[in-house]
């Protein structure tokens, strides 16, 4: 992007590793994975974090959308991608409007816990190249999930929705925790699912990024209990807008310690409501990161 003549570049790879040829064609470079361990000490002016990702689309009829679908949209099924900006109403493809995946704080007794994950196939991968160490990394995902589900399922009961995707890769290594209900985790029941809870978990995702599903959190105003994470995202709290666990065990304890205490529960979903007005929302977002450029 040319903003005022400088080149900004916007990097939303969920690794933390920089482009080095981003870098030289930029003036500044938003990094979604920020993570300073990564960034050279002569560049720290340089690059900046970006804050918290996640799929959303404009109201209504977004005609540069359509526009730069129609353009650079290059695979053999580019067609497909244009019908779908076109259809803004929902009609033949559901897209999640900004206005549909917001909601205010609202508490509710006794509370409802959220958690739905996927397990990665620790052997290939449709994008990547799967290596020994990044399969491991994906042992470690799976294991993760997998543990908190299954003592979430045994804490709370009849409180707490969740369980894994069913993928044959999940169906074959833990066919007990995947979701029998199916229609669940389409996109449109999920985003009804997601405003019917109050407490909602998110795990660490693939190069130690910040999953979607944080944002989606923030953007629906929800407590929140999320896996350690060594990436930086501008005005978010530790305690204030999430409590963070580094175990499954860790996970449960802090899932019921939101769910027997009201205050806390109440004013973390009023903080990340905030933190949405002011931080997350589409334009708000942007604009943040240009008046660091401007």
């Amino acid at each position: 992007m040319d903003v005022d003549r400088k080149k900004i570049c916007f990097d939303m790879a969920d690794s933390p590793e920089l482009s080095e040829s981003a870098l030289q064609r930029s003036d500044v470079y938003f990094k979604r994975s920020f993570n300073s361990r990564f960034v050279q000490p002569n560049l720290i002016s340089k690059v900046k974090p970006y804050g918290l990702n996640y799929l959303v689309y404009p109201n209504g009829f977004d005609l540069f959308g359509f526009r730069r679908c129609a353009k650079f949209y290059k695979t053999p099924n580019w067609f497909k991608e244009v019908i779908k900006q076109a259809d803004f109403l929902g009609k033949m493809h559901y897209k999640v409007s900004t206005s549909s995946l917001n909601a205010a704080a609202v508490m509710r007794e006794p509370p409802k816990v959220l958690f739905l994950a996927r397990l990665w196939d620790i052997n290939s991968d449709s994008y990547f190249e799967v290596d020994e160490a990044y399969s491991q990394q994906r042992r470690d995902i799976n294991e993760q999930r997998a543990k908190c589900i299954t003592l979430l399922r045994d804490a709370l009961g009849s409180h707490f929705t969740g369980g894994l995707l069913a993928t044959d890769f999940a169906l074959k290594e833990h066919p007990k925790l995947v979701i029998k209900n199916t229609n669940l985790t389409s996109k449109q029941n999920y985003i009804s699912a997601l405003k019917d809870h109050d407490i909602c978990v998110a795990s660490t995702g693939l190069h130690g990024s910040i999953g979607w599903k944080f944002g989606e959190y923030i953007a629906t105003s929800k407590a929140i209990v999320a896996e350690t994470n060594e990436n930086e995202v501008p005005k978010l709290q530790v305690n204030k807008h999430y409590l963070e666990f580094s175990s499954a065990d860790e996970c449960v304890e802090s899932v019921l310690y939101l769910k027997n205490n009201d205050d806390l529960r109440s004013q973390m979903m009023c903080d990340n409501q905030h933190y949405y007005e002011t931080s997350l929302r589409p334009d708000r977002l942007l604009w943040n990161c240009l008046e660091q450029v401007l």
